[in-house]
């Protein structure tokens, strides 16, 4: 114990950060060595270093569901960057996915893991929902004039056999029932 520590034989760990790293750090220089045997001699090094920041933006575009599009960058290095950001996605969402069922077995998950998962699923879901929304706007309506009559006639006609009447809004005389309305439309704000 008095030799001092062993510093030489020490491995570095993995530790859940690394973890997260390692992928995306190889990913990024594999997409910098594509880079590098595209270009000519010539433009090299700060070209580099602008596509790499294109790609960070692209891949925050595409977190943020925002339609990304830089006019005047060449087709080859634009296909190139829409391929690194598609892999990316998907071992981003494969690992949203694993680690939402490692929560869900009840195996031990670090907490900032629990609020990663969570912010991603999030994501997931709005980028999913907003994909239905423009898809129905595209694609319009499902429900066609004549099923649309055939619902609206058919509630009518069963609300009439049920008997139904309509509850009126209380008349303005009714002074308890229009401070309780106001009281609710205050809490709306």
């Amino acid at each position: 114990q008095f030799e001092g520590r062993m510093s030489k034989g020490v491995a570095k760990t993995l530790t859940k950060q690394r973890v997260e790293s390692h992928f995306d750090l190889e990913l990024r220089a594999a997409v910098m060595h594509d880079i590098i045997d595209m270009m000519p001699e010539g433009v090299k090094a700060n070209k580099a270093r602008t596509i790499l920041q294109h790609l960070s933006e692209a891949w925050r575009c595409w977190k943020a569901n925002i339609p990304w599009k830089v006019p005047g960058l060449p087709a080859p290095v634009e296909n190139m960057i829409l391929r690194y950001v598609k892999s990316k996605a998907d071992w981003w969402t494969n690992a949203a996915y694993y680690n939402r069922e490692r929560i869900r077995r009840g195996a031990t998950v670090d907490k900032t893991v629990c609020k990663k998962n969570l912010g991603r699923l999030t994501r997931l879901w709005l980028k999913a929902e907003q994909e239905r929304q423009h898809t129905y706007l595209k694609d319009g309506p499902y429900v066609s004039a004549d099923e649309a009559i055939a619902i609206y006639t058919t509630t009518v006609h069963w609300l009439e056999a049920r008997k139904f009447t309509p509850i009126p809004a209380p008349p303005v005389t009714y002074k308890h029932d229009t401070k309780l309305l106001i009281l609710a439309l205050e809490r709306l704000k």
